[in-house]
């Protein structure tokens, strides 16, 4: 099975129309009640209609105050409790009870733009558009005036190894990649490829890449929509975060090369295996830590372990 949790097409013919389309807006969260509803309250007033929110709670007790917000705005917010924490996972209840021809993912930690909605909507006006990357600010950002090209702007290098990110660009561009915090796709696309791939575990560092790969090697086209605009807080506790730095390189270690294995030819891996171990001990110098380096280590070999006992293809 080459993706734990995958998501079966459910017959429905989910292509956004000529109509302003449903647009379902997916909220996975854990441990982040206050956060959360200030995240949501800013959602709420969004100049779009028509939009729902779908909350996907991995908080194993949610605060009072969550459950009481969530009370009074059930008309717009359709809440899911679940037990086991993973973001991919949370993200694919959120598309399986999505209504919505179009599904906006958003991190729990952000402050959106009153356009965000509207202007991902759009985006799919467009042309044949499968996905949408938003722009993504920092907390405190000022306009620095400089200027990117759009070559520069969301893309992969062809072997994979170069990213390009620069989310807070002012200009439209085509794309290969988004920012989890804010991206959306049409529900079409996400059902043709299976959704986010469960086994990106901890951090979840390059689920959302992974998902961007897979839809566009199924033909999708991504663009990147300046006006789709968030601020992300970046909260330093809660969410998928690691509870200390060892943590979060084993699990970049297992999704970096789960991620490689996955969708770039296997003879090529020893590259990827060859600059993961080049850059990971000048983080470990530059973290002050030897665990970084040790772990680090220890999560690549689980990722391939984790992707040869999980996927058929090997």
């Amino acid at each position: 099975m080459s993706n734990t949790g995958r998501i079966q097409p459910d017959g429905r013919n989910a292509v956004p129309g000529d109509d302003s389309p449903l647009v379902s807006v997916v909220v996975a969260t854990i441990g982040r009640g206050d956060l959360l509803i200030e995240t949501l309250s800013t959602l709420l007033e969004c100049d779009y209609d028509p939009f729902e929110i779908i909350v996907v709670d991995q908080t194993p007790s949610p605060s009072e105050r969550v459950r009481r917000f969530m009370e009074e705005h059930r008309s717009r917010i359709r809440y899911i409790h679940k037990d086991t924490p993973g973001l991919p996972e949370a993200r694919n209840d959120g598309v399986r009870a999505a209504r919505g021809d179009i599904v906006l993912f958003v991190d729990d930690d952000v402050i959106a733009d009153s356009g965000l909605i509207a202007a991902h909507s759009g985006a799919y006006k467009t042309g044949k558009v499968s996905g949408v990357a938003g722009r993504v600010l920092p907390p405190g950002y000022s306009h620095g005036g400089r200027t990117i090209s759009p070559r520069r702007i969301a893309k992969i290098g062809r072997l994979g190894l170069v990213f390009h990110d620069n989310f807070d660009a002012e200009i439209s561009a085509p794309a290969h990649h988004m920012r989890g915090c804010n991206m959306s796709f049409t529900r079409m696309a996400l059902l043709e490829v299976g959704g986010f791939d469960g086994r990106f575990g901890g951090n979840a560092h390059l689920e959302e890449t992974d998902l961007a790969v897979r839809v566009r090697r199924a033909g999708g086209r991504f663009v990147f929509e300046p006006k789709a605009s968030l601020v992300h807080l970046l909260e330093p506790t809660g969410g998928c975060r690691p509870k200390n730095l060892a943590d979060w390189f084993s699990w970049y270690g297992h999704n970096f090369s789960l991620f490689y294995l996955k969708n770039y030819p296997k003879p090529l891996f020893i590259l990827y295996a060859l600059y993961y171990f080049v850059k990971l001990p000048f983080s470990a110098v530059k973290n002050r830590s030897t665990a970084v380096l040790s772990r680090g280590a220890a999560g690549f070999f689980r990722g391939i372990r984790t992707y040869v006992r999980t996927d058929s293809s090997v």
